[in-house]
């Protein structure tokens, strides 16, 4: 059975390159990007590396390689059907929002790397200190606010539905 997978339109290529590029200056190789943008506009949702790959212009294996990125991430999910030995890639829904909680671990890590900072400087000028001290308040901020705001998202998202044409979010909460 052959399946019918949509041809990137010249808005939709904008639009993965953009993602691509976007997320290439937050570290990810261009194609995770890529990707990553192609899943969240094609039709059929659920893709296979070598529709991917040809929607793309990429070889599979550099296909293969950022689904491991973007799977290890949260942001797509790998799954298989019965009978069929092809993968299937998809944005699942609460990517962005899993992603996001993610992030907490690291943001109180930072601030406790920072408070390491700021007693390797005790005893020195306020001067001295005040680089490490800005960056320690900010870190200390966000892990105060950043639970709290995930948590208001996700009660937007709730009162908005389904129909809702945003990122659709879990009832789960915030992990």
């Amino acid at each position: 059975m052959h399946r019918r997978v949509s041809e990137m339109t010249q808005d939709e290529a904008i639009f993965v390159e953009a993602v691509g590029q976007e997320l290439a200056a937050s570290g990810l190789p261009p194609m995770a990007g890529r990707m990553w943008g192609w899943l969240l506009v094609c039709e059929p949702t659920e893709q296979t590396a070598a529709e991917i790959a040809a929607q793309l212009h990429a070889s599979r294996g550099s296909i293969s390689g950022v689904a491991r990125l973007l799977v290890a991430g949260g942001l797509i999910r790998r799954r298989t059907r019965p009978g069929d030995r092809r993968e299937y890639f998809s944005v699942p829904s609460g990517a962005v929002r899993a992603l996001l909680a993610s992030g907490f671990p690291r943001i109180a890590a930072l601030r406790r790397l920072m408070d390491d900072g700021l007693r390797l400087l005790d005893g020195r000028s306020a001067e001295a200190r005040s680089r490490v001290s800005e960056v320690r308040d900010v870190y200390a901020f966000l892990e105060r606010e950043y639970p709290a705001l995930l948590e208001r998202f996700v009660a937007e998202q709730a009162r908005r539905g389904p129909a809702s044409l945003t990122i659709a979010v879990g009832e789960e909460g915030v992990a």
